[in-house]
């Protein structure tokens, strides 16, 4: 197996989150209450845990723009 010669350029890789959207205090409010009757009157329903992972990627975003 070959190596790079010394002066070759170093290569730098970069990823990045796409941007984050923002929501008004009073539209998480009503997201909230719309999830806690979808879960009473559904216990199972899928929606909520989906959700929830979404809300750890962009917990991950955050914390990786930072």
């Amino acid at each position: 197996m070959g190596s790079f010669p010394h002066d070759a350029p170093e290569v730098v890789v970069q990823t990045k989150c796409p941007p984050l959207r923002s929501y008004a205090p009073a539209t998480v409010k009503k997201a909230g209450g719309e999830l806690r009757k979808l879960l009473s009157a559904d216990p199972g329903a899928a929606a909520p845990s989906m959700i929830a992972d979404y809300k750890l990627l962009r917990d991950q975003c955050r914390a990786y723009g930072k």
